[in-house]
């Protein structure tokens, strides 16, 4: 057995698998059963696979991967190396490069914005577009809405996970991870290399600061500051979310007892 010493072995471990196990790129060019307007910019080295459609003024950049009955709008731009999934769709949105956008992810809707008023609520056009930095993953089925004026941007190096809700006007900032299942309403700013655990949900309009650490199941409902660690609904310092825990087992064993 060959034993390899490393002070990040997690790290190590994943360039060892990218080395024995790469990619397969995909075959160049565009399927017969592709639909690309004609004024449509396909760089060199461009896949678009079976039953995509990409509409009329986007660019492609080059060696990009368009996957089967994926869907890209009128005059969205797609960058270099970019992987877009099969039955994925891309509207009023410019991606950066070596992004890669997972199965059915759902880019550029119109966001969830209405006036409410006695006759009920009257739509609120959203005029925005959604903006992604280099270096982006975005997971299986999520979504992120384009803005409803200011654009949604996310930031570069970003990783999001399947089933990810971010509404419009939101700001991600570079590095973030946001774990499966998240909402994060419209006009909230993330800082730099926040992390969001699973099931989160943030309220809309507030700013969470960078190297900001929320807890699996939280609710965020004001702004939380930089290099802080929350948990529970609502969200509180860690310390003390962890201290009303315990509390509330202590309370139950003590019940308990007198049952």
């Amino acid at each position: 057995m060959a034993l390899l010493i490393s002070q990040r072995p997690r790290r190590n471990f994943a360039r060892i698998g990218h080395a024995f196990y790469p990619s397969v790129p995909a075959l160049r060019g565009v399927h017969p059963s592709a639909v690309v307007d004609e004024t449509a910019e396909l760089a060199d080295g461009v896949c678009v696979a079976a039953g995509a459609v990409i509409g009329a003024g986007a660019r492609i950049g080059a060696r990009a991967e368009i996957g089967p009955n994926a869907v890209i709008g009128e005059a969205v731009e797609i960058g270099e190396g970019t992987r877009v999934g099969a039955g994925a769709s891309v509207s009023h949105a410019s991606i950066g490069a070596r992004v890669f956008l997972y199965p059915g992810v759902r880019i550029g809707q119109p966001g969830f914005g209405f006036d409410m008023d006695a006759d009920g609520p009257f739509l609120v056009p959203q005029l925005g577009r959604v903006i992604i930095e280099d270096d982006v993953e975005v997971g299986a089925n999520s979504t992120i809405d384009r803005g409803s004026g200011p654009d949604t941007v996310i930031g570069r190096g970003t990783m999001i996970d399947n089933l990810v809700q971010i509404g419009h006007n939101v700001v991600v900032g570079r590095g973030c991870i946001i774990v499966a299942q998240v909402g994060i309403s419209g006009s909230t700013r993330l800082g730099d290399r926040v992390v969001v655990g699973g099931q989160v949900g943030i309220a809309g309009h507030i700013e969470i600061g960078s190297g900001v650490q929320i807890a699996a199941m939280s609710g965020v409902n004001r702004g939380v500051p930089a290099g802080a660690v929350v948990g529970g609904a609502p969200a509180v310092p860690i310390r003390d979310f962890r201290r009303q825990v315990a509390a509330i087992k202590k309370l139950g064993r003590r019940n308990e007892g007198e049952t």
